[in-house]
Order: C-alpha cells, then sequence, then structure tokens
C-alpha cells in the first residue's frame, strides 16, 4: 500500500531546515520523482530542489563573517592610508595593502577563522540530511555513490566559494581605491616577500596579480578541504558540534606545534597566508600532502556513506 510522497518525509526536516526546506523536500517528491504511474522527471527536478535548498541563509553564515572581517579590513586600511596616499604612491599599492599580504591583527583573524567560517557552508547539508533521517529516504530513490558525490563535492565547493569571495572583494576593495602599481624592491623594502614565507615570492614584483590569484586559489582549495572534513565527520558521527567544530581545534592545535616546531610542523590556515608569519614548507610538499589528504577524506566518506547506508 503506498502511504504517498508525503509520509515519506521525516517530520523533523521541519525542524532542521525551516519552512522553505521542508516544502522544497515535498517539493522533491512530488516533481523530482513523480507520481505512481509517472515517469520522473530527474534532471531538471533535482536542479530545482538543490537551487531552493541552498538559498537557505544558514548556508551563508560563513561568508557574512567573512564579509564582516573584511569590510572592517578595508574600512581601518583606506581610513588609514588615505592622509598618506597623495604623492606617495609607490608606497602603498593593492599588492601590499591586500589583507593575505599586509599581514596585521585582520589577517590573522580572518584565516584563523577559516576553519569555521568554511564549514558555515552547504557542507552542512550531508549532516542534517543523516541526523533527520533524510538520507535513507533519499536512497530509496538515488544510488548511494550519486548521493555523496553530489554532496561531498558540493561541500567542498561550498566551502572554498565561502572563502573565496570575501578574499577576491578585499582585493577588489583595495584595487579600487590604491593606484595600480606594480611593488618596487626598493620602495616597498619595509614588506618584503621572501621565499620562506611565501610561494612564487617573486611574482610579486614581476606579476603580482597572479600571485594574488595563486593565493586566493590556494586559500579555497585549503578552505574546501576543511569543508569536506567537516561533511566526512557528520557521516560518523551525529554531534553536530563535533563535525562543525573538530577543524578549528585541530588547526588550532596545529598553530601551537607550528610555532614550537616551525621548520617541522605547519598549519593549513598559515601555508594559505600570502605574507606567512611563520615558514612555509616547499610547494612539492604541500602539493602531496593536501592530494594524500583530499584522497583519505574522500575514502573515509564513501565508507562513512556505507556505514551509514547500512545502519
Amino acid at each position: 500500500m503506498n502511504a504517498g510522497p508525503h509520509r515519506l518525509v521525516p517530520a523533523r526536516l521541519h525542524e532542521i531546515g525551516g519552512e522553505t526546506w521542508a516544502k522544497s523536500a515535498h517539493c522533491l517528491e512530488r516533481r523530482w520523482h513523480g507520481r505512481p504511474g509517472q515517469k520522473p522527471r530527474v534532471s531538471k527536478e533535482r536542479m530545482k530542489y538543490w537551487c531552493r535548498r541552498i538559498k537557505q541563509p544558514h548556508y551563508f553564515l560563513g561568508m557574512f563573517i567573512g564579509m564582516m572581517i573584511i569590510t572592517a579590513h578595508l574600512t581601518s586600511v583606506i581610513l588609514n592610508r588615505a592622509p598618506q596616499i597623495d604623492g606617495i604612491t609607490y608606497w602603498f599599492t593593492p599588492y601590499t595593502q591586500w589583507i593575505s599580504f599586509n599581514t596585521d591583527s585582520w589577517t590573522i583573524g580572518f584565516f584563523l577563522a577559516m576553519p569555521i567560517l568554511s564549514v558555515l557552508s552547504t557542507s552542512q547539508i550531508l549532516g542534517e540530511d543523516v541526523q533527520s533521517g533524510f538520507l535513507m529516504h533519499i536512497l530509496k530513490r538515488e544510488s548511494l555513490k550519486k548521493y555523496l558525490t553530489i554532496n561531498l563535492l558540493g561541500s567542498f565547493t561550498g566551502g572554498a566559494v565561502t572563502v573565496v569571495v570575501p578574499l577576491a572583494l578585499d582585493f577588489l576593495g583595495v584595487w579600487s581605491f590604491f593606484p595600480s602599481i606594480t611593488p618596487d624592491r626598493i620602495l616597498n623594502a619595509n614588506m618584503p616577500l621572501l621565499p620562506d614565507f611565501t610561494y612564487f615570492h617573486g611574482w610579486y614584483y614581476t606579476h603580482p596579480f597572479w600571485l594574488v590569484a595563486f593565493y586566493v586559489v590556494l586559500a579555497g582549495a585549503i578552505a574546501g578541504l576543511y569543508a569536506l572534513f567537516s561533511a566526512v565527520l557528520a557521516l560518523f558521527f551525529d554531534n553536530r558540534f563535533v563535525s562543525l567544530g573538530t577543524a578549528f581545534m585541530v588547526t588550532m592545535i596545529l598553530n601551537v606545534f607550528a610555532t614550537i616546531a616551525p621548520r617541522s610542523v605547519f598549519s593549513p590556515v598559515l601555508i594559505s597566508i600570502g605574507l606567512s608569519p611563520l615558514y612555509i614548507p616547499p610547494l612539492v610538499d604541500t602539493v602531496i600532502g593536501y592530494v594524500a589528504v583530499l584522497v583519505g577524506l574522500v575514502v573515509l566518506g564513501i565508507g562513512g556513506g556505507i556505514r551509514r547506508a547500512s545502519m
């Protein structure tokens, strides 16, 4: 006996996602899978469903907090530099004032908060589906492989975008105010970039825009890894604070050990700063470590998904 699509959606969906999210779930039943005897319209309706779901405000909380930090940084930089900029253009360029190259309290605050900002994004979706029971409901209609592919990729992308957008807007802000002049080794000698603290440091004096782009992408890649880590944890732990807070706690521990042993231990958030306050590992080691962690998280995500599907 068919209980009807409205019976298949867990009641707790109303508790965790708000009215719009619950309506999206019911819409998914009616339109995505179709009515009895009706051919499902998967691709189009799935897209509509995900568009509705990711519009939920709490998936943008990390970006909102990041934008508040960026706004405070731009206000501070512009107000402090405005009286000095007339006639001294070479000292202040967009590249010397960008938050990732002009390392100050705002830089440290933004990048230390990156593990929290990145998980306050679409990486929460997987945990919500697990806690509400909606995961088991979806797996009745869709393969585990397809579901994990969409959600793990979505978690990574959401975390990356949450950090990339504020960093890009910060550069746009300083670029709009300061003269677009390439930094000079002599005139900007008070803010040098050295190979021990910056990847491709020579670009700073030759192709600074590409160096900015590199560090925006690097920060986004690390933020995506944090978001993926949070989503994978949600498959193993029902406690929401574990999945949202573990990345931050692990990073703080790495920061402490990186300070104690700067040549042996490295922190992801400090590596992602253009002018890092501590030594950075060789780029090859960073890439190898990144790929190893990424593959490990994907494997754990598959294992966690299989575990949840069998419960």
